[in-house]
């Protein structure tokens, strides 16, 4: 997951809706497991058997999930919703935070016995070609955090991110809160060190899972999900710019907000329906 993604977990568990880059939550959900599809293919590179392996076991993910998962999305988006009425506060945002992280633990639980038998089967250049792949997203990573373009990259994606979950912002809000992130102080060492310690758990999770500990890998992938302690005062950064935006919003932006996760509530109940 990358860094910057966690932030989205403050607002409602839709993050992983992102993987699409789609305005449509149908179209993305729809699309989720081809799109993971050719995420774990890039990434480990499968043979024919081993993508239509993967490709029944995320079929069957997405069922479970749109049966289970669909409606506590809904239940999120109704937390947002309150949130919104008389002004976010902290403990309202961390509140959406446990929730998201509790619907992506049950998720990842449910995964795990599906993702087992593939793992297991995978060759040992397949995990060399996952650790070099991750190498490479690193690297990129690091290269645009570098230099004098780090902090234009940390406010385009900041801003993305809350557009993604807010709907467009006025320009005002949206210029504030590029200057907010340019404005972070920012610990490259502290912060790739945290990227190095996710990427070595996400692998070593997924070979628990093909030794079938099942809880072992799920517990390794949650701690993902938590900063480090040398992460925390980022983390704080991004809580504070939050909560000045969203409580500085004019009431003609909140009403839209609250339009934008209704169109998504709406479109959950339909394809739980379906």
């Amino acid at each position: 997951m990358p860094l910057l993604k966690r932030l989205a977990t403050l607002l409602c568990l839709l993050a992983v809706l992102a993987v699409a880059g789609c305005s449509s939550v149908t179209l993305a959900y729809q699309q989720l497991p081809l799109l993971a599809g050719l995420w774990a293919d890039n990434y480990l590179d499968l043979d024919s058997a081993q993508r239509t392996q993967l490709k029944a076991q995320l079929q069957a993910w997405q069922a479970w999930h749109r049966r289970e998962e669909l409606p506590q999305w809904q239940a999120l988006l109704r937390q947002a919703h309150a949130a919104m009425d008389d002004g976010v506060t902290q403990d309202e945002l961390l509140a959406l935070e446990r929730g998201a992280r509790a619907s992506a633990e049950r998720s990842l639980q449910h995964a795990a016995p599906l993702a087992a038998p593939l793992l297991a089967g995978l060759k040992p250049e397949q995990w060399q070609r996952l650790q070099r792949k991750m190498d490479e997203k690193t690297a990129e990573w690091r290269d645009k955090q570098t230099g004098k373009g780090g902090p234009a990259e940390r406010g385009k994606r900041y801003v993305s991110n809350l557009e993604r979950w807010l709907g467009d912002l006025d320009h005002a809000p949206r210029k504030e809160a590029r200057s907010d992130a340019e404005g972070w102080h920012f610990d490259l060492a502290a912060m790739a060190q945290g990227r190095a310690t996710r990427q070595a758990r996400t692998v070593e999770s997924l070979r628990a899972w093909s030794r079938q500990d099942l809880a072992g890998g799920t517990a390794l992938m949650m701690q993902n999900l938590l900063p480090l302690p040398a992460e925390q005062a980022y983390r704080e950064q991004i809580i504070a710019s939050l909560l000045k935006l969203l409580n500085g919003l004019s009431a003609e932006q909140r009403e839209a907000v609250r339009k934008h996760w209704a169109d998504w509530g709406a479109e959950l109940k339909t394809l739980q329906a379906g």
